[in-house]
């Protein structure tokens, strides 16, 4: 007995037929978990473990890897402020202080009415628009308040 929906197990059993080897769809089943709860619950984790035929402590160890993977308090949307050295030095401390000061929350925390999920990921792969950010799978350039106050309305 399973206690993930039969449309995400639907799902998940299609990215792992995909591959030539059940474990190599780990990658793919996370995000797709992810999408799901908006997180990566434990018994998620159990569940993906059973499907791809991995030690739980396997899968567990991906996603403590993986910053793009979240295990904690669930948002409706997600909030990831590259902190690496190209977006340090590109000032990526504006974007942070900016984001806390319009939702009021710190790195890790959800805003109260669980819109928002502030994270601080070590890259996005977006160096040559630093300072950055994303808001679920979009990402912007930091340009001004304004402009992330105007961003941040189309996710309300």
């Amino acid at each position: 007995m399973t206690m993930l929906s039969e449309e995400l197990l639907q799902r998940l059993r299609e990215h792992v037929s995909y591959f030539p080897r059940k474990e190599q769809a780990i990658l793919v089943c996370l995000h797709e978990v992810q999408d799901h709860y908006g997180h990566i619950p434990d018994f998620a984790l159990q569940e993906l473990a059973k499907l791809l035929e991995l030690p739980l402590s396997h899968v567990e160890n991906v996603v403590s890897f993986y910053d793009m993977f979240d295990r904690g308090e669930p948002a409706r949307h997600r909030i990831r402020v590259c902190i690496s050295v190209v977006c340090n030095l590109m000032n990526s401390q504006k974007v942070l202080d900016a984001l806390r000061e319009l939702l009021g929350v710190g790195l890790g925390e959800v805003t109260r009415d669980g819109k928002f999920k502030l994270l601080g990921v070590q890259c996005i792969g977006a160096c040559s628009e630093a300072p950055c950010f994303m808001v679920d799978n979009d990402t912007y350039k930091f340009e001004s308040k304004e402009k992330l106050h105007e961003i941040l309305s189309r996710y309300a």
